[in-house]
């Protein structure tokens, strides 16, 4: 498990993969600083081999699942809270 913290309304890279190795999945824990609901978006950024595809954006949650595919190559996802929020990472 990996945790890491966010500060308030900045994009933050929470996944950043290139290469092979990593899971296919990845679960996500959201948890704000001050106990206030979890608020914000996220954008994932999946690539075919180092061909960038259509990134996927949401609002963030308290518990979020990510799939990468295994051919790509490059992956990221960044979240931009708003408020402050320590996440783990499975």
């Amino acid at each position: 498990m990996k945790t890491k913290t966010c500060p308030k309304e900045k994009w933050t890279s929470i996944i950043s993969n290139f290469g092979t190795g990593m899971p296919r999945a990845f679960s996500v824990t959201v948890e704000t600083i001050d106990k206030s609901p979890v608020s914000g978006e996220f954008i994932e950024i999946p690539y075919f081999w180092i061909f960038k595809q259509k990134p996927r954006t949401g609002p963030l949650k308290e518990n979020m699942v990510f799939y990468r595919k295994w051919i790509n190559g490059i992956y990221k996802v960044k979240f931009y809270p708003g408020s402050d929020i320590k996440i783990s990472i499975r």
